[in-house]
């Protein structure tokens, strides 16, 4: 019964793709179809036999040799930011470093991931690169300054800013090490730690206030002393494509010396990877 089905199969498909088809003898004829190779074999007898010669398994071992995705980067994060002064607390003599929490947060979209595996899934290096966006919220009317050694604030006794935001994009790079606890995805619990490098490309402060007959917004571009790089030390856990982060930045926000250091520090959560 298989030679027959064998034999239906293989005239049907030759009919149609043969790709390849070679006399072996006169009572034999071999051709090829894909990977796959079928010889009939034609008896003097009139009866014939159909031999199939290929990679039966050939799904299997493809899905053995393709590399396994393990990593955990690309994605949207969308977190909440707030300032640490060089203690650790949350206070400041420079009051405008003390930010407005509902006014202060993060986005990410994270890129271009390439994944190290160490012999296995559960355990790698992960990297790539990702475009952040910062957002720091002042509490009061401040309106911040600078020169080129220093950065401080003045309240605007003149307006009341009903958004008054510094904010930076920033170009990351990151460098995780990661740990799977399985190869299948939907049972999967990841954590990764390490750092996310970064290059400030641009900073302004936004303002919005209110006017006679209608509202104002205000964006002024400068650099501020902001400091052209981050170095976030990263911890990360999730589930499947879900997970939480928190990041907090090594070096201060503003150039040491131009101001009262202050470390951001982000929480929040991510989708992707």
């Amino acid at each position: 019964m298989k030679t027959i089905i064998f034999t239906l199969l293989a005239f049907t498909a030759f009919g149609l793709t043969a790709q390849e088809t070679e006399e072996v003898s006169e009572d034999t004829t071999k051709f090829k179809i894909g990977t796959t190779e079928f010889i009939i074999i034609n008896h003097s007898d009139g009866d014939s036999d159909t031999l199939l010669v290929g990679d039966e398994n050939k799904d299997d071992k493809e899905k053995k040799n393709k590399k396994e995705s393990f990593g955990h980067w690309s994605g949207l994060e969308f977190g909440m930011n707030t300032m640490l002064n060089a203690k650790g607390g949350h206070t400041f003599n420079s009051k405008f470093l003390e930010i407005d929490p509902s006014q202060s947060f993060n986005f990410a979209l994270n890129m271009g991931q390439l994944e190290i595996p160490f012999g296995t899934t559960h355990v790698g290096l992960v990297t790539g690169f990702g475009l952040e966006h910062s957002r720091y919220g002042f509490k009061n009317n401040y309106q911040l300054t600078s020169n080129s050694d220093s950065t401080w604030a003045n309240i605007d006794s003149t307006r009341s800013f009903t958004k008054n935001q510094l904010r930076t994009w920033t170009f990351n790079v990151p460098i995780l090490l990661e740990f799977n606890t399985s190869k299948n995805h939907a049972k999967n619990i990841f954590i990764n730690v390490g750092v996310i490098g970064g290059v400030n490309f641009a900073t302004k402060t936004f303002q919005k206030y209110d006017i006679l007959g209608g509202e104002r917004k205000d964006k002024f571009k400068g650099k501020y002393n902001i400091n052209p790089f981050k170095l976030n030390a990263t911890a990360r856990i999730g589930y499947k494509s879900v997970g939480l982060f928190v990041n907090y930045n090594l070096l201060p926000l503003f150039h040491t010396n131009t101001a009262e250091l202050a470390y951001p520090l982000t929480f929040g959560i991510r989708f992707g990877g």
